[in-house]
């Protein structure tokens, strides 16, 4: 039972550090921070973490991982690969529900000075791309996409994505939601060989008044 309460601790901490990462930034962001976010003393947090160093790299991990888990469950569901795409952009996209674009932008900054969260950051890019290669494939086996080399697909959607959240976060409100996921559906339908409408949301369909 004292194990268990010590790795409960210890992912709360590393929550309570990516939030903190979040609203700071990774430079700004100090052991002290997170753990007054917490309610606790910074001893606590050097009996789990013994740098901020580490501290940042365990938290970033922590964080794709998570993101990760989201991404294996949209790609293990029972549907179609347009769905399944649908979903996995949302997930990706700065448009959508992909809310830690400041985090991993960051991560990408510091990740060129440090070596070990540089590799966490590369490996959740490599299975992020893999893993949209996979259902590109997935759905040219099944006739929905026309697509004559999945993973360069992959890295020009991935590449598209990551310009376009580096834009929307470092030039907030330059760029309408609208506009943007506009050219999301263009951008990945040509890629896929597909019509932009298809991978818009499905409407809900009209029920028909109780009068008709």
């Amino acid at each position: 039972m004292a194990r268990k309460t010590v790795v409960l601790r210890r992912e709360e901490i590393l929550d309570a550090t990516v939030e903190q990462i979040k609203q700071r930034g990774i430079a700004t962001t100090r052991v002290a921070d997170v753990a007054a976010a917490l309610g606790v003393s910074s001893g606590l947090l050097h009996y789990h973490f013994a740098t901020k160093e580490l501290l940042v790299e365990e938290a970033f991990s922590h964080a794709a991982q998570r993101e990760m888990e989201s991404l294996r469950a949209a790609l293990a569901r029972k549907s179609p690969a347009m769905t399944r795409m649908k979903a996995l952009l949302r997930l990706y996209a700065p448009m959508g529900q992909a809310v830690g674009w400041r985090l991993w932008i960051d991560g990408w900054s510091a990740g060129m000075r440090d070596t070990g969260l540089h590799d966490v950051m590369r490996t959740m890019d490599e299975q992020w791309k893999a893993s949209i290669a996979q259902l590109v494939q997935e759905g040219m086996d099944s006739g929905e996409f026309r697509c004559a080399d999945p993973r360069e697909a992959a890295w020009r959607i991935t590449l598209f994505l990551d310009g376009l959240a580096v834009q929307l976060v470092a030039r907030r409100g330059a760029l309408e939601k609208a506009e943007a996921t506009r050219w999301v559906r263009e951008h990945v339908a040509a890629l896929l060989g597909v019509e932009p409408a298809d991978l818009a949301p499905r409407r809900a369909a009209v029920q028909p008044s109780s009068g008709s």
